[in-house]
């Protein structure tokens, strides 16, 4: 018997089952549209938000209506559910995703370095003691699935019907003023959804160039809020991003995906 996949990617079922709730309503009519370039950042809080989080998305379509291939992202954690770090110490994380098949998230607290990657259909874990080896045998025919939505790039412009964003003015960061926008799945669409697919919500905040320069996510069971320091599209990655360190073990699906939930909740 064939085990159900390993590790499909929560946002991946979360935007996958929304989207499959509007579609039959809404897809004739928005599927010829095209994403906006992010060169025309437009001032209404949507069209802000959209041009935030559809490169994201797009790397996970198939085909992707953009160039981009690849995504790197740098930030410091200022909190983590209860735990509010100082400003000094900031744990340091890092995301690297070039779908179908390669990810990598990596903390850093003081010289404590955790980091977790899926390349193809291996994985590792570094150090490897940092996580106990799983009790017993793994099952067989354990694979990764490819991390893509069941849709492509252009029909992200579904998007707007899900999605409820609310303007919540501007707010000092480093000297600058930013936007301020907070972002949900809309009530009437929640309501038709179950709690891990709609029990989310987004605050951002956007310099004058409509770029995140912070993000507060809540999740039904974890909330963060992270600094962004660096945020590249890319075509392709660098191969030492992916590169195993000599401390690093093996691991097998399951196991990764253990990796990826302790990492998430601060390496605890």
């Amino acid at each position: 018997m064939i085990n159900k996949p390993y590790f499909a990617l929560d946002f991946r079922s979360i935007l996958a089952r929304s989207c499959r709730l509007v579609t039959l309503a809404a897809f004739s009519a928005l599927s010829t549209l095209s994403i906006p370039s992010p060169r025309l950042l437009a001032a209404t809080p949507d069209q802000q938000a959209e041009n935030v989080l559809l490169p994201f998305l797009d790397l996970l379509t198939s085909p992707p209506a953009g160039e981009a291939r690849a995504c790197r992202l740098v930030c410091r954690v200022e909190s983590l559910g209860d735990v509010q770090f100082t400003e000094d110490k900031l744990p340091v994380f890092e995301f690297a995703l070039q779908p179908p098949g390669r990810l990598l998230l990596k903390l850093q607290t003081g010289e404590s370095v955790i980091a977790a990657c899926r390349d193809g259909q291996k994985a590792w874990v570094a150090p490897g003691a940092w996580l106990p080896p799983s009790d017993g045998q793994p099952a067989k025919e354990q694979t990764f699935p490819p991390m893509q939505l069941p849709f492509s790039g252009k029909q992200l412009a579904i998007l707007p019907v899900l999605l409820e964003v609310l303007d919540k003015g501007t707010a000092p960061l480093d000297g600058a003023n930013c936007r301020v926008l907070d972002v949900r799945t809309r009530p009437e669409i929640a309501k038709l959804l179950p709690p891990e697919a709609s029990g989310w919500s987004m605050r951002l905040w956007l310099n004058a160039e409509g770029k995140p320069v912070r993000a507060g996510v809540r999740l039904p069971k974890q909330s963060l809020v992270l600094r962004v320091d660096k945020l590249d599209f890319t075509k392709e990655l660098a191969s030492q991003v992916w590169a195993k360190p000599s401390d690093a073990r093996l691991l097998e699906p399951g196991d990764f995906e253990k990796a990826v939930a302790r990492l998430l909740k601060g390496a605890r």
